[in-house]
């Protein structure tokens, strides 16, 4: 995906250095090592595959603003199997395309003019319904390399969107008002991590509570 993720992964999981007067060299290294567990353990599970749940990272570069949104297909098309009926084609299709316009799924605030630029999306789901006639063993590496995994007996597929806005003030980012609860019903809880210029944070949105505040 085009999302900068080593900006972001490093960003959000560097410990914060926290210097407590009179403290030994010993007691500190035990601090930052908890510190750095912390972290470890809400990024495993901050990409964890769990039905309802997905995972949205932000970051701003200058004028740019690159989201990157990764979720289980269940909470966006509505199964996870091949696409194998019209109304599986005609679903994943009509998906894709809602995934495509992030101008509606994505609201920055009007004082900052972000608009956007390009928007990717890949899945497993998709490379097999534009490669219906590759063998099983390309499909399971395809399946592999996109998203998609079986856990005891079960097949899980993902689905990626990259998107890349531009901001003509983008000093003037402060809020980011999600629509992907309206648009996609399966979505229940949404798990952001974001890098605002020197700010970074997380937080949890619902249907209910559906806009971040920078």
């Amino acid at each position: 995906m085009c999302l900068k993720r080593t900006i972001l992964t490093f960003s959000l999981l560097s410990p914060l250095v926290l210097v407590v007067p009179g403290a030994s060299a010993g007691e500190q290294h035990d601090h930052d090592h908890k510190h750095e567990q912390e972290h470890e353990d809400e990024h495993r599970e901050h990409g964890a595959h769990v039905h309802g749940i997905a995972a949205l990272n932000l970051a701003l570069e200058g004028r740019d603003v690159h989201v990157e949104l990764d979720s289980p297909a269940a909470n966006i098309v509505g199964f996870e199997h091949t696409p194998s009926s019209e109304a599986d084609h005609a679903a994943l299709d009509k998906a894709v395309a809602t995934l495509k316009d992030g101008d509606r799924l994505f609201r920055f605030n009007e004082d900052a003019g972000c608009r956007t630029e390009d928007v990717r999306v890949a899945s497993a789901l998709l490379e097999k319904e534009h490669d219906e006639h590759a063998d099983e063993h390309s499909d399971d590496r395809a399946h592999e390399e996109k998203g998609g995994h079986e856990h005891e007996g079960e097949v899980h597929s993902d689905i990626e969107a990259a998107y890349h806005f531009e901001c003509t003030k983008p000093g003037k980012l402060t809020q980011l008002t999600v629509e992907l609860f309206e648009a996609f019903p399966g979505m229940e809880k949404l798990k952001v991590q974001y890098v605002i210029e020197t700010k970074q944070g997380a937080a949890e949105l619902t249907a209910s509570n559906h806009v971040v505040t920078f």
